[in-house]
């Protein structure tokens, strides 16, 4: 496992650059205070480069409020955690990603929810009279809140599965949540930056070619499995 300081530290060791540091991720100047940036911008920039990568899917789950069908990220309980989700990305929709029981029946009677596109959604449960019941349907309103359809008619157990927002590293003692035997790609994306501003062929080679075989390694270890569908006939 490497903290933010070990990724600069290494990134300055890989690099033509002589001298030691940086000691602390704050208070340096001149190329120290570039290469800290660098890393922690490589670190977000990988985060965002898919939106699927596994260890960023997390699970959550929320007691609904008898008559009200929208509900934020910020409602909702991270199931490690135990806290409120604080960094979100995005819900996942897949069929069988969203569950549902009544609270007072407890897990036994718990059943899924089918996703629908908004517009679907609309022209289901925000035309015309609606009558509360069990829950449905889920779908995302505009402002990225979580939809149910019809609105609850008691307090329902909600369960699935959500993206996290990237994290932003500031401490030395930050480590990045990905796994730790992927850590050196982020120097290796922060060469490339450090290679961009300075005429130093050798570290954007080594970036390109040692870093593109860890992110091909990593993309195989946690971007999900291609699937077959069922036959056509």
């Amino acid at each position: 496992m490497s903290t933010y300081l070990q990724l600069c530290t290494y990134l300055r060791s890989e690099t033509t650059d002589a001298g030691t540091g940086p000691t602390a991720v704050t208070g340096n100047t001149g190329e120290l205070a570039r290469m800290v940036k660098w890393v922690a911008d490589a670190w977000t920039e990988l985060q965002q480069d898919r939106e699927d990568w596994l260890w960023m899917r997390k699970s959550f789950t929320v007691d609904t409020v008898a008559s009200d069908g929208a509900y934020e990220y910020t409602d909702c309980t991270d199931t490690v955690s135990a806290a409120a989700i604080s960094r979100f990305a995005r819900w996942y929709t897949g069929p069988e990603d969203w569950k549902c029981y009544l609270t007072s029946t407890g897990v036994s009677g718990e059943y899924f929810l089918p996703w629908l596109e908004w517009e679907d959604f609309k022209r289901l449960y925000r035309f015309g009279t609606q009558t509360n019941g069990p829950p449905a349907h889920v779908s995302m309103d505009p402002t990225q809140a979580f939809v149910l359809g019809p609105k609850p008619d008691a307090i329902y157990t909600i369960s699935g599965d959500y993206q996290t927002g990237p994290q932003v590293m500031t401490a030395d003692g930050d480590e990045p949540e990905m796994p730790a035997r992927f850590h050196a790609l982020i120097v290796y994306e922060a060469m490339s930056k450090y290679g961009g501003t300075r005429v130093a062929p050798e570290a954007m080679l080594r970036a390109v070619s040692e870093g593109g075989r860890l992110r091909f390694a990593l993309e195989l270890d946690q971007l999900p499995r291609m699937s077959y569908g069922a036959p056509l006939a």
